[in-house]
């Protein structure tokens, strides 16, 4: 790791916990501010309270034997009152997600260490910032944390090509090498490795995160499993009526729109695009696509809520009346055991459940498998919940267009009602 910074490449590193990463960080931490003239070392994380309580926790704990300067709360100064070789912290959370990113542009200097910790948490805004801030060739990047999956944003860092990646596994620390857990106290061992071990299994995310520092395909909480999607090329078709999901846009350089198209169970394309006027995405290309495949107003579904509102209306005026899809709605009342927060997470665990079961045929779209397998949920108050559209765009650093788009598709290529037995295409 220190070897690396000092060839002056960017680090990043997936960790299992009680590895000793945020000790190191702060050694790193003093190193750059007494080595470089003019240096500023610039940390953050997710929240103030992760930073106060690991990487600047170690940073107090060792200022004694540096002895140098001065130590605030989130501050460092080799020199008094002088801030021309300092470390300093900001939080980066997804709520103060805007105004950290335009923090994080203002950091310039000619020797620069920047460093992440709980990459995982932090918006790509917010280190897509701090990476455009590295202009001179001594402005570093150390980004570290446990991995939650390969879509997160630490594994995203690690696998950029000027990026050393490393990985620091549980059953390399010295406490587990020379089996003894009292050689650096409160540090992984390999009690704490084997009670893992036991509640999770040797293959479950958690494990091969916490335990190995390996990043899983996906995280403990995806809503949906990769295997399921690559898999679902090759499912068994079953014919039926051409529908259309689309997710509306209206921005010329913002979030774009997506249109999938699909065929009994068969998802025949997702496209996605920059839409700057949603009544003409209505008007037009929607219309275009229902006389191109002779496809019936009830098997076009729309997200009505937002900008969709524009192309519901849109569609309206030239008297087409499609499935007006408002996601924040109750879900529909259909033969289920499970209870929904709304209609969108009922509509997502929907296309879960065709997917898990092998009901329908999707292509291998990367883009398509990203959106649909970055999406987290959870129960509240007894009621499953899907992540809000708002922190998976901050989350993974854009909208999930094509994703949404074929949820809709899949919600209305069926006839959704109560009545026994398996859904049927009709």
């Amino acid at each position: 790791m220190v070897n690396a910074l000092v060839n002056k490449k960017w680090v990043g590193v997936e960790s299992a916990t009680g590895t000793g990463k945020t000790f190191i960080g702060a050694l790193i931490t003093f190193w750059f501010i007494e080595c470089f003239p003019n240096s500023i070392v610039v940390t953050t994380a997710p929240k103030q309270e992760q930073l106060s309580l690991h990487l600047w926790k170690e940073i107090r704990n060792l200022y004694p034997l540096f002895n140098k300067g001065e130590l605030l709360k989130l501050r460092l100064r080799l020199n008094y009152g002088n801030d021309n070789r300092i470390a300093l912290g900001f939080a980066a959370g997804i709520k103060a997600d805007e105004e950290s990113a335009t923090k994080a542009q203002g950091f310039h200097a000619e020797n620069m260490l920047i460093i992440l910790e709980e990459t995982p948490g932090i918006p790509m805004s917010v280190i897509t910032a701090l990476q455009n801030t590295c202009t001179s060739s001594n402005n570093l990047m150390l980004a570290f944390g446990n991995p939650d999956n390969q879509l997160d944003n630490l594994h995203r860092f690690c696998m950029l090509d000027n990026v050393e990646h490393i990985i620091i596994s549980a059953f390399d620390h010295p406490n587990v090498v020379c089996k003894n857990s009292l050689l650096i106290p409160g540090a992984a061992s390999m009690e704490g490795i084997n009670r893992m071990k036991v509640r999770y299994g040797e293959e479950s995310p958690l494990y091969l995160s916490r335990a190995r520092g390996i990043s899983p395909m996906q995280s403990i909480d995806s809503l949906i499993q990769v295997e399921w999607c690559i898999d679902a090329k090759d499912n068994e078709y079953m014919d039926g009526d051409y529908a259309l999901g689309v997710d509306a846009a209206n921005s010329e350089t913002g979030d774009k729109a997506a249109i999938a198209l699909g065929k009994g169970n068969k998802l025949i394309e997702v496209n996605a695009f920059q839409c700057p006027d949603s009544g003409i995405l209505g008007k037009r290309d929607i219309v275009r696509y229902m006389n191109d495949y002779k496809i019936s107003a009830d098997k076009v579904g729309v997200d009505g809520i937002g900008v969709g509102a524009g192309t519901i209306n849109a569609l309206k005026e030239i008297n087409i009346k499609v499935v007006n899809i408002l996601s924040a709605s109750s879900p529909v009342k259909i033969n289920s055991a499970e209870n929904f927060i709304n209609l969108r997470s009922q509509m997502y665990w929907q296309l879960r459940e065709d997917l898990r079961l092998k009901r329908i045929i999707i292509p291998n779209d990367n883009e398509l498998i990203t959106d649909l397998t970055s999406i987290k949920w959870f129960l509240r108050n007894g009621k499953i919940a899907i992540e809000p559209k708002e922190e998976i765009k901050k989350r993974i650093g854009r909208s999930t267009n094509k994703g949404d788009a074929v949820v809709y598709w899949n919600w209305v290529r069926i006839r959704r009602s109560t009545y026994q037995g398996e859904w049927k295409v009709v």
